[in-house]
């Protein structure tokens, strides 16, 4: 309860009121961690209680005979209670599922006549939070199916950027290795009419180089061993 000394009395009364109806009900009253007073009822802690309003009182400051400055004529604003009272539900609910929450000494009625009026809010209040909760975890699956969607689908384009990437170097490896290949081709027919003495060197030049373009060439299983090979071993001594 929120309320001030002069109207404790009164809310204590009323509080009494709610407490026994809810118990005649069977449903279940509460503090909860927060210090908060909850109603169990359809599975949903409702949170309520009873408030005492605030009201702004506006007085006008008065005039000074030499004002040096603008807050000498500015109005004095006070909050004081309203010294009436209202049955409120503390448990939010919006947009479709929003309930009236509060319930308030009036002209006509007062506080007290509303208990059966808020006893039927509460009700309605929990069937609402349950839905709304409903909703909620229904949203929150679809957010984290798409979630899993996104992540899957940022697997599956790496996955195929990665693909696409090996498949260009191939082709690249394998264009050159042809290249390659033809230059070799083209070296073993003009080497041929040269002279006798050095075509042991031009044969093992063409083992050499036929060698480099297996060694590149995406479609050879089993590579040609190379001295390069062991060029990490010396970084790592």
């Amino acid at each position: 309860m929120k309320v001030s000394e002069e109207t404790l009395e009164r809310a204590l009364h009323v509080m009494a009121h709610v407490l026994a109806l809810l118990e005649r009900q069977g449903v279940r009253v509460e503090v909860s961690e927060q210090g908060r007073t909850t109603a169990l009822t359809n599975s949903e802690q409702v949170s309520f209680g009873i408030d005492e309003p605030i009201r702004k009182v506006v007085t006008q400051k008065p005039r000074v005979a030499n004002p040096t400055d603008r807050w000498d004529y500015d109005k004095v604003v006070t909050h004081e209670p309203a010294g009436k009272l209202a049955l409120v539900i503390r448990s939010a609910t919006w947009g479709q599922y929003r309930q009236q929450a509060a319930w308030r000494d009036a002209q006509l009625q007062r506080t007290e006549n509303h208990v059966a009026d808020f006893m039927a809010g509460l009700m309605r209040t929990a069937v609402a939070l349950q839905r709304q909760d409903k909703e909620r975890k229904m949203r929150e699956a679809e957010e984290h199916k798409r979630a899993q969607e996104r992540a899957q689908l940022r697997k599956d384009i790496k996955e195929e950027e990665k693909k696409l990437e090996q498949f260009n170097k191939w082709v690249d490896l394998w264009e050159r290795a042809e290249r390659l290949r033809r230059f070799i081709s083209a070296y073993s027919e003009k080497t041929f009419l040269w002279p006798a003495e050095k075509q042991p060197l031009y044969r093992a030049w063409i083992e050499w180089a036929t060698k480099q373009a297996d060694r590149i060439d995406p479609f050879v299983s089993e590579k040609p061993a190379s001295v390069l090979d062991r060029k990490r071993g010396l970084t790592a001594s």
